[in-house]
């Protein structure tokens, strides 16, 4: 069983998927990061695979969906989950 696991929602995160797995993967060299990819169109299962990501499908859209998939247990570990948003910044 995995001691660390990351689980990551995607949708359509190329810009940033490939970054976000690397920097999990260097600040904890044990974890193994999931991403759970809804029907992304722009590559991003495939960065986040090349980045050493474990990626999973969830093609009921939604992330409500995505959630579920990710808190059910039957394709990741049992894991404690933290939920993180990327949120922009308002302009000044």
């Amino acid at each position: 069983m995995d001691k660390i696991a990351v689980l990551i929602p995607c949708y359509n995160e190329s810009a940033t998927v490939e970054k976000v797995v690397k920097n999990f993967r260097r600040a904890l060299p044990e974890v193994v990061v999931y991403v759970y990819d809804n029907n992304s169109t722009d590559g991003t299962a495939e960065l986040a695979a090349r980045a050493g990501a474990i990626v999973r499908h969830e093609y009921a859209q939604g992330k409500g969906n995505v959630m579920r998939r990710m808190c059910s247990g039957k394709s990741t570990p049992s894991a404690t989950s933290w939920w993180m948003e990327t949120i922009p910044t308002p302009p000044r």
